[in-house]
């Protein structure tokens, strides 16, 4: 019986197919072969044919599965499956979620059981796993794999003559087509690797301002960016926009650097041509044409990636220094990955220093290892802050930039991207429903917290009611906090506007503007019989948004006080009458 394993995935921010794509990489060195593919192109009525599958699959928000993935649920979910649908089908489940949101890893969970009730037989428990994880997914992914390749040896052991290959094949070769190093680099200026990805609710938009909102002495800089509407782009309040960004030029400059500092013989205007070595694993549409390195560096390869543990095995398989080759090998191990961690995760250490970090192995990379060294660049997501029925598409982006022992300030690579837009500059983007869902009914109390740039989906939640002037809609409410009330109140004319024609009352805790700091669950505790009546006698929603870290479950804790019953927000959260939308 041929050897075949199907990797399916599900993936919203391309994090699950990096996993996916791992798993298909070491399949080939127990001999397996098979595709990795989105859940949502492959067939799923042959499923019922597999014999080894491994679906991998992200949670977000209020426990949605990836939009790859919709369609192979649905299928699932059909009641006229029989129930021994799968008897034939061995599988592993592994999630990609976060613990701070409630319904943790949801979407594995419920896939898990429903392929048990089809019939399959699970190789190994559901790997969960966590975001919030000190290691990251690696304290979950790698012993969780390992298993894996475990159980499936029982039941599909190597036959005669086979043996465990030492590493996995490249996936990918290249050929230089043109290197010219006196080539006009003004060609590509302008260039977008992505103009030609046709993407659901895809559309090219022109900036029309990037205004700072934050006072100049301030020490967070947050801007307010807005955009041309497309015509043929609509959206509801809360939900994101899509956009992907570019390396900054200081990064193309270093990853350069490095090349010329370890001889490595790739130049910013050497033209290549990537071609898949395995048909299961086929080249990415958009590198599917001669490109120059210049432009897969400044906007496929995310230079300022952290390395996770298969980033080390890369590097430590044609390393010729001893030393470099067994500490790289043990920050690939699972017994490694404390030690992984203090180096690369708690200081923010990028990929391109950690190739300045390891010269012996660096100068021995070929590009085909690079293409699986650099982690493509993946699209972030930001709440619209405006409405549909306006003429632009703004977002509220606060500029990541913070000091860790190394000495050069870590930097966001999208935040800082977004910063240096000008108007009349034209990026691609796209538009998808946010894990926010508004009642249907106009009438229902709206309670909005959003600290911070958790501002962002109720500014168009507000802008929604102003532009369509609704007479009978239900009263909304905003709790906002900031460090001051003259550094960083954002859109301050906007909300108290709102306030003053009275469609909005605004309560907000400035934490800097008195002796004792004051932030938003203060505020919540105070207003009990505000709450009271809109939440219990009236049926509101409250709307929490912004950082995750200690604000969330301050806030939970601050409602239930306020209104005197922690068991009546829980039963809001069933409900999905109480919903967050929270980020590191």
């Amino acid at each position: 019986m041929a050897r075949k394993l199907t990797i399916l995935y599900g993936s919203q921010s391309g994090t699950a197919q990096d996993l996916a794509e791992q798993i298909w990489r070491e399949s080939k060195m127990y001999h397996f072969r098979g595709n990795v593919l989105p859940m949502d192109e492959y067939d799923v009525s042959e499923l019922i044919g597999e014999r080894f599958v491994v679906c991998v699959c992200s949670t977000y928000g209020q426990g949605e599965e990836p939009d790859n993935m919709k369609r192979f649920w649905k299928f699932l979910l059909r009641k006229s499956l029989p129930a021994d649908s799968l008897r034939a089908v061995h599988f592993g489940v592994l999630g990609l979620g976060d613990s701070r949101y409630p319904k943790f890893n949801y979407v594995a969970k419920k896939l898990h059981k429903r392929l048990l009730q089809l019939g399959g037989g699970a190789l190994l428990p559901v790997g969960l796993c966590d975001d919030q994880h000190d290691l990251g997914y690696g304290a979950v992914f790698l012993p969780w794999i390992n298993q894996l390749w475990t159980e499936l040896g029982k039941i599909a052991p190597l036959p005669a003559g086979l043996h465990r290959l030492s590493e996995s094949p490249r996936e990918y070769r290249w050929h230089v087509v043109t290197t010219d190093h006196h080539a006009d680099r003004s060609r590509n200026i302008g260039f977008d690797l992505y103009a030609e990805l046709k993407m659901p609710n895809g559309f090219r938009t022109m900036v029309r301002e990037n205004r700072r909102t934050t006072a100049p002495d301030h020490f967070q800089d947050v801007r307010l960016i807005t955009f041309e509407k497309s015509p043929s782009v609509s959206w509801s309040p809360g939900d994101v926009l899509y956009v992907r960004p570019h390396n900054s030029p200081e990064s193309v400059d270093g990853l350069f650097e490095i090349f010329y500092d370890h001889g490595i013989a790739l130049h910013r205007d050497t033209s290549v041509e990537v071609k898949a070595i395995d048909s299961e694993m086929p080249v990415p549409c958009i590198l599917q044409k001669p490109l120059p390195l210049s432009i897969i560096a400044e906007q496929y390869w995310d230079l300022t990636a952290i390395p996770r543990a298969r980033a080390f095995t890369i590097l430590a398989k044609k390393c010729d220094n001893e030393l470099e080759r067994e500490k790289l090998l043990e920050f690939a191990s699972i017994e490694g990955q404390e030690e992984l961690f203090s180096y690369a995760n708690r200081p923010r250490r990028t990929i391109l220093e950690v190739l300045q970090d390891f010269p012996h192995a660096t100068k021995c990379l070929s590009l085909e290892a690079m293409f699986e060294l650099f982690q493509p660049i993946k699209p972030r997501a930001f709440s619209i802050a405006s409405a549909a029925a306006s003429s632009t598409i703004q977002i509220l982006v606060a500029i990541i930039e913070y000091k860790t022992k190394l000495s050069v300030p870590r930097r966001g690579l999208c935040s800082h991207w977004l910063k240096q837009l000008k108007p009349g500059d034209v990026i691609g983007a796209w538009v998808r429903k946010s894990t926010f869902q508004l009642p249907a009914d106009k009438k229902t109390p709206l309670v909005m917290i959003g600290p911070g740039t958790g501002l962002a989906p109720f500014l168009g939640v507000l802008q929604e009611r102003e532009l369509s002037e609704t007479p009978t809609a239900g009263p909304l409410v905003l709790f906002f906090g900031c460090r001051s009330s003259t550094a960083d109140f954002h859109c301050e004319a906007d909300l108290k506007r709102m306030e003053q024609h009275g469609m909005l009352k605004l309560f907000c805790a400035f934490s800097r503007d008195q002796p004792d700091k004051v932030y938003v669950q203060h505020l919540i505790r105070r207003e009990g019989v505000l709450l009271k009546k809109l939440l219990i006698e009236l049926g509101g929603w409250v709307l929490v948004s912004g950082s995750s870290k200690n604000m969330p479950e301050a806030v939970k804790e601050a409602l239930a006080e306020a209104i005197g019953d922690a068991g009546y927000v829980e039963e809001m959260i069933k409900t999905n009458r109480y919903q967050e939308e929270t980020w590191a």
